[in-house]
């Protein structure tokens, strides 16, 4: 009975229409800025409070790391997988479920009242809070080639807003008697509420045409069966076309991680500042990078070489870590914080749309998972390495996160220039 629901749920989710215009195709847009803006939006306004409600159950720091690694690790491993999954199945239908899911993971965390619920919403938080990714899949999908780079960026824009709001409200609501589990309800709600928008008014052209008769799922058995053959090629192409981007897009994400890691406890110390200070310079940090990821897609536009675009990006990076790492007072210390958020908002945008001409629609999907797995594989290992590095300096994780940024400016050079330079040869 079950199974049956299922399928007819699914049926259903992947309805969409053959013609779609531009109207139709903007409106669609719209409605998934929306949702990126109430995913970060309820995703903030409980992340700062996680490890504070953990350390409340009686657990260990030790513990409430190992607690929290669950999230990047499942991440990790089921990103490729939900990524080729909307391949198959169709961007909608897997949008919803992993809505669905999420809104269940939060759920699970409002009744975490023992450090069993909280380690299983992580759990299922881990394997299933892929929404994000699955609407970058959608944008490239329906959205004109020349188009991408603008609708990235204000696609990241709309998320950054959710994430300047969501510390603030979630914060206050914090203070109030049985704070921690009000704001995992809202949360949970919020991703009902995604649920409920993308179910009636996201609505996709249909990706394939082919009525779905017994002859026609025959002949299509191949090309959209979800088997390991079927992921394991899906995989081995995107890594042919775009291992040199995963690359450095993984050094150039672990140098920002590494640093921002123990962001707060290395300013606390180098400047004597209290928590609130803190808290406004991280707001601070998400509004330029609303502002930025407004014009991202200009900028990306702007240069006629991609690559040319990344590696001056990377050794901006390089540039603004070294200022941040040795900032000798606060105002030159905010002066390379606005620089480096306007360098990591540029770099998403850019990194992501060279990604995307790079493989073809059908795996648009997994080639997104694969790309949110390398974020979560240095979520997972920056706060060790950092940790281990602050016992000796201060200044340790800044200082790492330079020299990822050093080589990911090698590897731009050496690697990327060669791979773009072969696939022009191709061309002529």
């Amino acid at each position: 009975m079950l199974v049956k629901y299922f399928n007819i749920f699914k049926a259903n989710s992947m309805e969409g229409k053959e013609h779609f215009d531009e109207r139709q195709r903007q409106r669609l847009t719209y409605c998934i800025y929306l949702v990126g803006f109430l995913d970060l939006f309820g995703v903030s306004l409980l992340m700062p409070l996680v490890s504070h409600h953990a350390r409340e159950l009686g657990v260990s720091p030790t513990t409430v790391g190992m607690i929290l690694s669950i999230y990047g690790t499942l991440q990790l491993i089921s990103g490729p997988f939900v990524g080729r999954w909307s391949d198959v199945s169709g961007r909608r239908f897997v949008l919803l479920f992993c809505l669905f899911m999420t809104g269940v993971g939060y759920f699970l965390t409002s009744l975490a009242t023992t450090v069993l619920f909280l380690v299983l919403s992580r759990i299922a938080l881990g394997l299933f809070k892929h929404g994000m990714a699955v609407n970058k899949a959608l944008f490239a999908e329906i959205t004109p080639k020349e188009d991408r780079p603008r609708v990235f960026g204000q696609y990241n824009a709309c998320c950054n807003t959710g994430f300047i709001l969501g510390p603030l409200i979630g914060g206050y609501l914090s203070e109030v008697e049985g704070g921690f589990y009000t704001v995992a309800t809202i949360t949970s709600l919020l991703f009902v509420l995604n649920f409920v928008i993308v179910f009636f008014f996201v609505h996709p052209p249909m990706a394939k045409t082919l009525s779905r008769t017994e002859s026609a799922k025959d002949f299509t058995m191949d090309e959209f069966s979800l088997t390991i053959k079927d992921f394991i090629n899906s995989f081995r192409l995107i890594f042919d076309t775009c291992f040199d981007l995963f690359i450095v897009r993984f050094l150039m994400a672990f140098a920002i991680i590494i640093y921002r890691s123990n962001f707060s406890f290395m300013v606390q110390e180098e400047f004597d500042i209290t928590p609130k200070t803190i808290g406004q310079l991280i707001s601070y940090g998400s509004v330029v990078s609303t502002v930025v990821d407004m014009f991202a897609g200009r900028i990306v536009k702007f240069y006629s070489n991609e690559t040319q675009l990344i590696l001056h990006l990377s050794i901006t990076q390089v540039l603004t870590l070294i200022g941040l790492t040795f900032a000798a007072n606060l105002p030159m210390f905010v002066f390379f914080l606005t620089c480096l958020s306007v360098q990591n908002s540029v770099s998403r945008v850019c990194i992501t749309d060279m990604s995307v001409k790079r493989s073809n629609q059908e795996n648009t999907g997994a080639l997104l998972g694969l790309s949110a797995s390398l974020k979560s594989t240095a979520r997972a290992m920056a706060p060790f390495i950092a940790g281990l590095s602050l016992e000796i300096s201060n200044k340790g994780p800044g200082i790492i996160g330079i020299s990822s940024g050093v080589i990911a400016c090698v590897c731009i050079v050496t690697i990327l220039k060669s791979s773009d330079s072969d696939t022009h040869k191709k061309e002529d």
